[in-house]
């Protein structure tokens, strides 16, 4: 496969896709917040991912996913993340209240009963985190590298090697349930074929030197 190919293939976003999606989640990605009045957008989710808690792939034998996103409590876990190559970060319409962008996104998806709006978002503006016996929702920060200074918490923030590793254990373990993919995009099979490829050290110096938003850096 030529270098072209690759640029495309492994943008931050859709490996994050990927990702998610191996555990189970349904996504949306550039989750778009339109404005209540005039034309132009307020702001857009990197992505927003959904899960239910009965959730198992393979009756037989269930695969294993990854209890770092997987791990809630309620029957919904919806989460909202935010895409970085650098340090993990948030922009400003999820971390600035008075903007109300939270509000938007919340109606928008439906989930949150109207009279538990506002509490909702003040405490995802605050601490990242909302939820009662049906839904929990949270912001996530992915990047290179955590960042100690961001109102949400180290659990809530994924690096890209925490991200390249469980896709390569995905498709290493679970090779004979993944072999047959043919309705896949290129860049989700060109991810399982570099997983299996390659030893695991290897594979996530690859997949990570790809990992970018259009620029390769290798």
């Amino acid at each position: 496969m030529n270098q072209t190919m690759e640029q495309q293939i492994y943008k931050s976003e859709r490996l994050a896709y990927w990702y998610f999606r191996l555990n189970g989640f349904l996504t949306t990605e550039n989750f778009v917040v339109h404005p209540d009045r005039g034309h132009l957008q307020r702001t857009d989710a990197d992505i927003l991912a959904v899960r239910f808690s009965h959730r198992a792939e393979n009756l037989e034998r269930p695969m294993e996913d990854d209890p770092k996103v997987t791990e809630c409590s309620s029957f919904a876990n919806v989460i909202i993340a935010e895409i970085k190559t650098g340090q993990c970060n948030l922009n400003g319409p999820w971390s600035k209240p008075e903007e109300r962008n939270m509000q938007r996104v919340l109606k928008a998806i439906g989930c949150v009963p109207e009279s538990a709006i506002n509490i909702a978002c003040e405490e995802l503006y605050e601490k990242g985190f909302w939820g009662d016996s049906m839904v929990t929702i949270r912001l996530f920060a992915i990047g290179e590298f955590k960042n100690y200074k961001l109102t949400i918490p180290l659990s809530q923030q994924l690096t890209w090697r925490e991200i390249i590793s469980f896709c390569i254990n995905r498709f290493k373990k679970y090779e004979r349930e993944k072999s047959s993919v043919p309705q896949w995009t290129g860049d989700g099979s060109q991810l399982r074929r570099c997983s299996l490829e390659y030893d695991p050290e290897l594979a996530i110096r690859r997949l990570f030197s790809l990992r970018t938003d259009g620029n390769s850096r290798g």
